[in-house]
């Protein structure tokens, strides 16, 4: 084909003007195919790119030429209108997209390490995190999550839920788990200093809310261990009464020390002495080796 044609058949006669005709014809029949632009071009010409494997239409300008579809996969030329269409690249719109019936829309998937270059409003499923995260300019995070990352809640079961790490005081990465990071900071602890950070560790533990000013667990900061205490306080001791004997003696009798004397004084009045003595009543131990309440044992987990 001689994909120069300018669609412009010549006055000529007999053998010339068909030849003409023909040449025209085939241009027309296979689209201008070739593997360079055409030599002579009018606004929304067919071209076949072969060297390109493209289905181009001239501009109304006549100056450019607009890619109208892959020649190697026909079921998507154009505007591949075809069930279940496939693309391939970038597919831009400046309207809405509508979508209508009970399908679904399938985001693309990746790691977190395959995360691409940004734009404001990206959205993905990042398979590291298994969550639907978006780019608000100026990071990644979760949607279509209700629940802030740094939350704790006291899970029923002994497996982590996904979106959750166990409150173990682990060291996990800074860039991993950004959201949380941002949330926490190094407040339970720096990791390695640099690219892992510490989980709160509660296993074991009771919560405590925190003070804040309420005045009634006065001076301690955000995130502080508190040992485990008893409140002061004192024992009694309750005795039911008891009886001493002494002995009836005639005339006077000088006894040892803590004895029980019985005598007869210069005045001739009778008079008992008892001295000190102890009585044998002590309180006893009791307890375990630590103070706790009455309580069940469930996870604790961050959201990340």
């Amino acid at each position: 084909m001689s994909n120069g044609h300018d669609y412009d058949i010549a006055n000529a006669v007999g053998q010339t003007f068909r030849q003409d005709l023909n040449v025209c014809l085939g241009d027309i029949q296979s689209l201008n195919s070739g593997s360079s632009d055409p030599s002579t071009t009018v606004a929304y010409k067919i071209w076949a790119d072969t060297a390109n494997n493209l289905l181009k239409i001239r501009n109304s300008a006549n100056n450019g030429w607009l890619t109208l579809g892959d020649l190697t996969d026909a079921n998507n030329l154009g505007l591949a209108t075809k069930a279940s269409p496939t693309f391939s690249g970038t597919v831009t719109s400046s309207g809405d997209i509508v979508m209508s019936g009970t399908g679904s829309l399938q985001l693309p998937t990746g790691t977190t390490a395959q995360r691409p270059t940004p734009a404001t409003g990206d959205i993905r499923f990042n398979t590291t995190l298994t969550q639907f995260e978006g780019y608000n300019g100026s990071a990644w995070g979760e949607i279509a999550n209700g629940v802030p990352a740094g939350s704790v809640f006291s899970f029923a079961t002994s497996t982590v839920p996904s979106g959750y790490l166990e409150c173990n005081g682990a060291a996990v990465s800074r860039s991993t788990y950004a959201s949380l990071f941002s949330a926490i900071s190094t407040t339970w602890g720096v990791g390695d200093g640099s690219s892992t950070f510490n989980l709160p560790d509660l296993r074991g533990q009771f919560v405590r809310g925190w003070d804040n000013s309420a005045g009634v667990d006065s001076g301690r900061s955000f995130a502080s261990s508190q040992s485990d205490q008893n409140k002061s306080h004192n024992h009694s001791i309750n005795d039911s009464g008891h009886n001493h004997t002494i002995g009836n003696w005639g005339g006077s009798f000088g006894g040892g020390s803590g004895a029980t004397v019985f005598r007869s004084d210069s005045s001739g009045t009778n008079s008992s002495i008892i001295q000190n003595a102890t009585t044998g009543i002590s309180i006893q131990n009791d307890g375990g080796t630590e103070v706790r309440v009455k309580n069940y044992a469930l996870m604790y987990v961050i959201k990340f």
